[in-house]
Order: C-alpha cells, then sequence, then structure tokens
C-alpha cells in the first residue's frame, strides 16, 4: 500500500510540473547552467518499509557548479527522516547534470541516529535524481531518493526547489 501511494505521489507531481518547462530556453543554452550556486530544499513522503507507515522527510544543500557550464557541482547536505527514530545524515554531494534539468547526485556521509537514548554514528549514502523547472532565478521540480545505510533502506519521493545565485 505505501509504495503505491509514494509513487502515484511521485508521478503526480512530475505530470503536473511538466507544462512548466515550456521553451523558454533556446537551442544552444539547453545544456548550460548558469548559474554557480544554488541552495536547495526537498521535501518529500518516506515509506518505512519495515514498520508499514509513512512519513516526512527535508532535505537541504548547497551546490557550487564547477566545469564548463557548471554541469558538475559539489557541495554539501543535511537530511532528516521526522519520526521517532531521529535520523539524521550530514553528506558531500557530487552532481552531475545529465540533460537540461535532469540530475543526478551521490552523497556519502556521516548518519547520526538514536539508539536506545544514545547516539550511534555510521555511513550512509543516498543517490538522488530530480528535474528543475528553472523559473528566472528559482527552480522546482520532482526529486526521487534511495539512502542506504548499515540498518536498511530508505526511498523519499517529493519536490525540489531552489534558489540560483
Amino acid at each position: 500500500m505505501t509504495k503505491r501511494v509514494f509513487f502515484t505521489m511521485l508521478t503526480f507531481t512530475a505530470v503536473t510540473l511538466m507544462p512548466m518547462e515550456g521553451n523558454a530556453q533556446d537551442k544552444e543554452e539547453e545544456n548550460d547552467h548558469h548559474h554557480k550556486n544554488e541552495i536547495s530544499v526537498a521535501a518529500g513522503i518516506v515509506p518505512i518499509v519495515a514498520e508499514d507507515e509513512l512519513t516526512a522527510g527535508f532535505h537541504l544543500h548547497y551546490i557550487r557548479g564547477i566545469g564548463k557550464n557548471n554541469r558538475f557541482g559539489l557541495g554539501t547536505s543535511l537530511e532528516t527522516i521526522i519520526d521517532e527514530h531521529k535520523h539524521y545524515t550530514l553528506s558531500i554531494v557530487f552532481q552531475y547534470r545529465i540533460y537540461k534539468g535532469l540530475i543526478l547526485a551521490y552523497a556519502p556521509g556521516l548518519l547520526m541516529r538514536k539508539e536506545n537514548s544514545e547516539n550511534v554514528f555510521q555511513f550512509a549514502q543516498h543517490f538522488e535524481t530530480a528535474y528543475e523547472f528553472e523559473l528566472g532565478k528559482f527552480h522546482i521540480g520532482p526529486v526521487a531518493e534511495i539512502g542506504i545505510e548499515l540498518t536498511g533502506v530508505h526511498y523519499m519521493g517529493g519536490i525540489h526547489f531552489g534558489i540560483d545565485f
């Protein structure tokens, strides 16, 4: 049940936002990304499969564009899942802009979670894909993430919103 809700919301988000893309960019600018910096937040639904529940997740990051047309990016991120497990991950983000607004990111980092009222630290990694619809200095679009940790895996689907500068 939770997987069906998750994928239905992700599909609805993508279809709803597609008309915003329009034809604002001409052909020679299709693969260019003109800003050097972005601060973004992703908010979405996280199905906790082992507990058969849905909760909220947030992911905040700063990315600095590097290379020709800023197709590569490097930055930091903080992710949290809002539930009784007190889950936080601080990561380094490696980002690549594949084509137009399509982005892939890999973020290895340090997970902190509560276990028997103690903070436990362990390695974690996140994979993210997003599509950005640019609206001037802002961008918005669907995002899907998978987090892999020693204690399990989680997913998030939602909306990515950012400010470019």
